[in-house]
């Protein structure tokens, strides 16, 4: 049943004032969508097919806020609270990175290393919000995923999707508080996958979009975007067995140096691939399997 029509607001009107706040542009329609859905309820089809729909003047001050705060640059993620990613939506917050579809491949890649029936530990360093470590202990249940990272913040939400996703009970998903790789015991894990901070610190980048929103901390790592990787590399060469995977997401034109600093570090079988966009995007190396 329609709210009632006393004190309401039609949503033709409100889409209009969004469009008139955010543009006609296909991203700002995009915005418009999903935030009006966020807080009213209706899909994007039933917008369309009900542009009538009387939007209760609660429910339509909550959207208009919302329009102000992204006309603004906040991040739509940020203003509803998730992001859908892989097979799941996703709780995100200003104290996490927001989830790319980028990402998706760094996931795809690592579950066609980990067979269904194998079992064996897999590290998610710079976890975040756990997309990928939530992601890869969905799909491969009988795997031991650990993710790690040194916000308690950040861990505090990946905890909050793991009770949304999985169970706070789960016997394959385990949290850590520590730097990269620091609290990984040697030769005890089989896979290592991280999208760790790649931007350079003068990157002109920083000051636009979304990242203007998102913390530093986590997009930031040295003059060249690098600092991360060699830290980790070194790091996953005592914490991986022999055999093990290092799998990582970078910048776009960061692949050949991502993959100089595998190959100085002995990791063998070193390839990377491209996303959707045509754009290097992860690069994967093997520790060798003899010494």
């Amino acid at each position: 049943m329609k709210p009632s029509e006393i004190e309401s607001t039609r949503l033709l009107a409100l889409l209009a004032e969004g469009r008139a706040l955010l543009g006609v542009d296909t991203d700002a329609r995009i915005d418009l969508r999903v935030l009006v859905e966020h807080y009213t309820g209706l899909t994007r089809t039933q917008q369309l097919m009900d542009a009538d729909y009387p939007v209760t003047s609660e429910v339509a001050e909550c959207v208009r806020a919302a329009l102000q705060r992204r006309a603004q640059g906040e991040p739509v993620a940020y203003i509803t609270g998730q992001r859908s990613f892989w097979r799941h939506e996703f709780l995100v917050t200003p104290a996490t990175l927001i989830p790319r579809p980028e990402t998706e491949h760094l996931v795809e890649w690592a579950l066609e290393k980990i067979p269904q029936n194998l079992c064996c530990t897999v590290v998610d360093l710079g976890t975040g919000s756990g997309v990928i470590a939530l992601s890869l202990a969905f799909e491969r249940p009988q795997v031991l995923v650990l993710g790690c990272d040194f916000s308690a913040t950040a861990l505090n939400v990946a905890q909050a999707n793991q009770s949304r996703i999985l169970s706070m009970k789960s016997r394959n998903l385990c949290w850590i508080r520590g730097s990269w790789a620091q609290m990984i015991a040697p030769q005890s894990v089989d896979m290592i996958v991280s999208n760790p901070p790649y931007i350079c610190a003068d990157d002109p980048h920083l000051s636009q979009g979304d990242v203007r929103f998102e913390p530093i901390s986590a997009l930031v790592a040295g003059e060249a975007g690098l600092d991360d990787y060699r830290l980790i590399i070194n790091q996953a060469q005592y914490a991986l067995k022999l055999g093990g995977w290092l799998l990582f997401e970078h910048g776009h034109a960061q692949a050949e140096l991502v993959q100089d600093l595998l190959d100085q570090a002995g990791f063998v079988a070193i390839e990377t691939r491209q996303d959707l966009a045509g754009h290097p995007r992860n690069t994967i190396g093997q520790k060798p399997e003899s010494i």
